[in-house]
């Protein structure tokens, strides 16, 4: 459904016509900037996907914008029809009479059928930005993502047969399709997010559904790990073609031990340029680490050497006391975000927060959590520059 062509009353109206993926687009990027600018916006999200089918044909749904209408007079007022059908009604400062009277519109719409919502506050919830952040984001997501497809049948492991195949197959591919690009930017009090660099890496679960749809390739662990190390010199070797390297900026990019060990990183080594030597930070991943203490010492010596940054990822708040950057000579650590770490006081009490970056800020609580830590790096959904637009698995 395209949006409501309202009148328009001022620069911050979305653009009649929008198509609906890019209302949902735009409005995570409202969300997303609101939240870390502090900006305080209010909303009123219209869950119309609640409704009951004959109750939310066209015309309804149409009704339903139209009773927003008197918000339209608010400061900065800005309508999102979702492609899930819900809608959001974003502006700035007080409103409280336009409010009531939206509000008034849209409880007589469904009066009499009580199949419309036993509670009308459950149809069109007001929030307020950046505290509901996480309730925005969730609607704009869930309306630019595509439909749910139904699982995934069981696959088998990798065998050794399997895995030669697939080695095979991913000499001839062109992998280039499978390269995803994902935000670590540092967040500037009162200008938003920035970008500190790029992790660059494939989409395991696309690759996997193309060129292996009938296995499950993280099944077994061993022989991932040989398959990662494929992956390692295809990435290698795409992020040292010449027209790549020539507009890259800093960048990160997750190996192996064995991979840094290997002939394929001093070639890569060799294609960097002067400009990006101390910009690049290899990802680590603990097991790989802690399965060959001595090469991963000498790995660690090598790549510091030439200048790279290591980034010890895949960390719990458990495993960061056992593997501190101190003990490790890590330079940074990666922990992703889970409820449980509100509670927990002191995980990062020994840890510079300069040294931390947090994955998962996919919520207001996520970013919270990280601001009271003093953390400065985020990888999530929230924490992206608002001038560009990054893909992840």
């Amino acid at each position: 459904m395209n949006a409501i062509p309202f009148r328009t009353r001022g620069p911050g109206l979305a653009p009649p016509g929008l198509e609906p993926h890019e209302a949902a687009r735009q409005l995570e990027s409202l969300v997303r900037e609101t939240t870390a600018t502090g900006a305080m916006r209010q909303a009123l999200l219209l869950r119309l996907s609640t409704l009951p089918r004959d109750l939310a044909q066209p015309h309804h749904l149409r009704l339903a914008h139209e009773a927003l209408e008197p918000l339209m007079a608010a400061d900065r007022a800005r309508l999102f029809v979702l492609p899930t059908a819900d809608a959001v009604m974003v502006w700035r400062g007080p409103a409280p009479a336009l409010l009531a009277a939206s509000k008034e519109r849209l409880r007589h719409l469904f009066t009499d059928d009580s199949r419309a919502t036993t509670a009308p506050d459950r149809l069109a919830v007001h929030l307020g930005l950046p505290e509901d952040a996480a309730t925005l984001l969730a609607a704009a997501i869930a309306g630019s993502l595509p439909p749910a497809a139904a699982p995934a049948p069981p696959r088998d492991p990798l065998d050794l047969a399997a895995l030669a195949a697939l080695e095979a197959a991913l000499v001839r591919a062109d992998l280039s399709r499978f390269a995803r690009r994902r935000a670590i930017c540092t967040l500037v009090p009162g200008q938003g997010f920035r970008l500190a660099w790029e992790k660059r890496l494939f989409c395991l679960l696309e690759l996997a559904e193309t060129l292996a749809p009938d296995r499950d390739l993280k099944a077994e662990p061993w022989l991932f790990r040989r398959l990662t190390r494929t992956l390692d010199r295809r990435m290698m070797a795409l992020l040292t073609a010449p027209d790549e390297l020539r507009l890259a900026g800093p960048f990160g990019v997750v190996l192996n031990v064995a991979s840094i060990l290997s002939s394929d990183f001093l070639r890569f080594d060799a294609a960097l340029p002067a400009r990006l030597r101390g910009q690049v930070v290899i990802e680590l991943r603990p097991a790989d680490i802690l399965a060959d203490t001595a090469a991963f010492l000498f790995a660690r010596e090598f790549a510091q050497a030439r200048g790279y940054r290591l980034l010890l990822g895949g960390i719990t708040a458990d495993l960061a006391g056992v593997l501190p950057p101190d003990a490790t000579g890590i330079d940074l650590l990666q922990l992703t975000w889970d409820p449980v770490l509100a509670n927990s006081e002191n995980v990062v009490r020994s840890i510079l927060p300069g040294r931390l970056v947090l994955g998962g800020v996919d919520s207001a609580e996520a970013l919270a959590w990280a601001r009271g830590q003093g953390i400065a790096l985020h990888e999530g959904r929230l924490a992206r520059p608002a001038t560009a637009r990054f893909a992840a698995d």
